[in-house]
């Protein structure tokens, strides 16, 4: 017994199709890179306010930071159906975790020698939207990924 061969195609572009829908999907979400930029900003508030001794805003903008984190994750799970991940793509992993650390090992070390000041709301700014535009990046190459079938 045979199968059909335009049978066994139309399955592999289903399967495809379906791949690149649930990309498409899980990517689609416009308040998820804002809101990730944002909360990413805090990470080097922190650094700087603990290299400077501010233990108690330094705390309340970590309880913050934390929370929004888990609040994003939980809410992108509850939209689309899966957890947010980083898997897949080296160089936006590696140039989130660039800014990632470097804002914030910046932000303690300027911090340290200078003190807090309008510097910090620069830093914070930048790394909101370099962020967020990373994980837009990120976004359209899972999604090219999954096209390119």
């Amino acid at each position: 017994m045979e199968t059909d061969p335009l049978d066994a195609q139309a399955a592999v572009d289903a399967a495809a199709a379906a791949e690149l829908r649930s990309a498409q999907i899980a990517t689609s979400t416009p308040w998820y890179a804002p809101w990730y930029g944002i909360t990413c900003a805090g990470f080097p508030v922190m650094f700087a306010l603990l290299a400077t001794d501010k233990m108690a805003l330094e705390t309340a903008v970590t309880m913050a930071t934390i929370a929004s984190l888990l609040a994003l994750m939980f809410t992108y799970e509850h939209v689309t159906g899966v957890w947010p991940s980083i898997r897949g793509n080296r160089r936006h992993v590696a140039g989130i975790l660039a800014v990632l650390i470097g804002a914030p090992t910046l932000s303690c070390l300027v911090a340290s020698a200078y003190g807090v000041s309008w510097w910090l709301l620069a830093v914070a700014v930048v790394t909101a939207i370099l962020l967020a535009l990373m994980s837009r990046s990120y976004d359209a190459a899972l999604v090219r990924k999954h096209a390119a079938r």
